[in-house]
């Protein structure tokens, strides 16, 4: 029998054990605390017997641990040899309260206070060496001092700033891929948390190999059957769907793996601009909006007055549109009466936006992105918009809106973000999901 398999088989039940002396530790703080407040009697004995089960079984834990960091690869040394140490620590303070207990020694409280701040850190670090470091507060509502992410990215304003990577496959990656393959956790020797760990691979060398799906063992690993053994993400974890598998297969073979090719220099055939204009906040197609044609020479009038106007889906007639500076912004909304029906994506930050000009906006009934960023729209102006049943994105950053505005703006069924930032917003509602 190979000795290093088997330890590693036998390590592997740590993450089933290490709950137990948590366990043990846990029922001691609520008999203390109900002692305290009276609300029970015990005996020394049963707190002395409960601490010497959390000590013994954080020593089997720690033996576990040992196997399973000495046989797994796919770890941090680091990190892992302080999550040991801690570990370690944490079962001898343990101890050490047991013993504190029986003489009823005055420091045995503060132990107790002690064994907590330990736990806290042992299991923070081992859910670190399991999920990822931004695992716990990747969706908090106040942002911690996280590593910088090199792939962070801009909100998305024009469909022509849209990165294939950083806007269409990284969030694939965050949400199904890097809880396995980060800096603390390198499964197969994998990271995927910057572009010189992409490029580099894992231990079974190049993960993307531009140019070539085919030949990219990425590819390969996502496309195996579910119950594959070597399937990426693992059984058991929600898998990548086609559409995921098509955003990378694109960003390979047509993206040459390059990390800021944009959307449009690349051109997709319709099936995929779609897709992608989906995951980047767009919900319509050709076939759920019958917007009709609108005559060219209208267009052509526009562009030439200072209007930028792009089609999301080729073919669909559904615009993005975007006013120039150049030009009175009063007249330019008026002038986009012509087009309203067919405005899904509307850009006017920085513009001199009245309650007049979000009353003729609040008729674009196919409206599902606005931008009215750097503007001096009121808290009162946004009633304008209530009507927009497809308005599901608002960017309002750095205006003087405050909570009133955005209850308003909560109430509407179809909003799924609003940007809310540098304003008068009171951090208790500024985000909405």
């Amino acid at each position: 029998m190979d000795f290093s398999n088997f330890s590693l088989f036998i390590g592997r039940f740590h993450p089933l054990l290490v709950h137990l002396p948590i366990g043990f530790i846990f029922v001691v703080y609520i008999i203390e605390i109900a002692e305290h407040f009276k609300l029970i009697e015990y005996t020394k004995k049963v707190v002395k017997l409960i601490l010497l089960s959390g000590g013994v079984s954080g020593i089997i834990t720690c033996v576990l641990g040992y196997f399973l960091g000495s046989g797994e690869s796919d770890y941090d040394f680091e990190s892992i040899q302080l999550h040991q140490w801690l570990g370690i620590i944490t079962t001898l303070v343990v101890f050490g309260a047991y013993f504190l207990k029986e003489k009823d020694n005055q420091f045995y409280k503060p132990s107790l206070g002690l064994l907590f701040i330990l736990l806290s850190a042992t299991g923070h670090m081992g859910g670190n060496l399991t999920h990822g470091s931004t695992y716990l507060t990747q969706y908090a509502p106040i942002k911690f001092n996280q590593q910088p992410n090199e792939f962070e990215r801009p909100e998305i304003t024009a469909v022509e700033e849209a990165q294939v990577f950083g806007d269409l496959v990284y969030p694939i990656l965050e949400t199904k891929c890097i809880s396995c393959h980060n800096e603390e956790k390198k499964k197969g020797n994998l990271s995927l948390t910057s572009k010189a760990s992409i490029l580099k691979g894992g231990k079974n060398g190049a993960f993307v190999v531009a140019g070539n799906s085919a030949k990219s063992s990425f590819i390969e690993r996502i496309s195996l059957p579910h119950h594959h053994e070597d399937i990426m993400p693992p059984e058991g974890k929600k898998p990548l769907s086609d559409q995921d598998i098509a955003l990378i297969t694109f960003w390979i073979d047509q993206g040459m793996g390059s990390f800021d090719t944009t959307l449009v220099a690349l051109s997709p055939d319709e099936k995929l601009e779609e897709i992608a204009l989906q995951r980047l906040g767009f919900k319509a197609s050709k076939s759920s909006y019958a917007f009709e044609a609108i005559d060219p020479a209208i267009i052509t009038q526009l562009k030439e007055n200072h209007f930028e106007i792009r089609e999301l889906i080729v073919g669909s007639n559904a615009l993005d549109v975007s006013i120039s500076k150049k030009i009175d912004i009063h007249k330019g909304i008026q002038a986009l009466e012509l087009i309203k029906n067919n405005i899904l994506w509307l850009d006017l930050k920085e513009q001199d936006v009245n309650g007049e000009d979000l009353k003729k906006i609040g008729q674009y009934t196919h409206l599902v992105k606005l931008n009215l960023s750097k503007t001096s729209i009121e808290d009162n102006d946004l009633m304008a918009l209530k009507g927009l049943q497809n308005l599901e994105v608002i960017n309002l950053h750095s205006t003087n809106i405050s909570d009133e505005g955005l209850e308003i703006l909560k109430g509407m069924p179809s909003i799924k973000k609003i940007y809310s930032w540098n304003t008068n917003v009171g951090k208790h509602l500024a985000k909405v999901d």
